[in-house]
């Protein structure tokens, strides 16, 4: 038997206590379109990736600067 989906608005106002979070009430539909936003895109966020598709934490100054006199 499947459990009903979980109303996002209570899952959100669970997640902000939890963290002590207290939100003006004219902010929540806002916060909760983004929560929603982000629920979408967690399962791209959460693939196995390979070193190569990582972003470089550094750069080399002579490959930026090599056109310049």
């Amino acid at each position: 038997m499947q459990s009903a989906p979980p109303d996002p608005a209570a899952e959100l106002d669970m997640l902000l206590r939890r963290a002590g979070i207290t939100l003006p009430p004219e902010r929540m539909p806002g916060v909760l379109a983004g929560f929603l936003d982000l629920q979408v895109m967690l399962p791209l966020l959460r693939q196995p990736r390979s070193a190569a598709a990582e972003p470089a934490g550094t750069y080399d100054l002579s490959t930026i600067t090599r056109d310049m006199p």
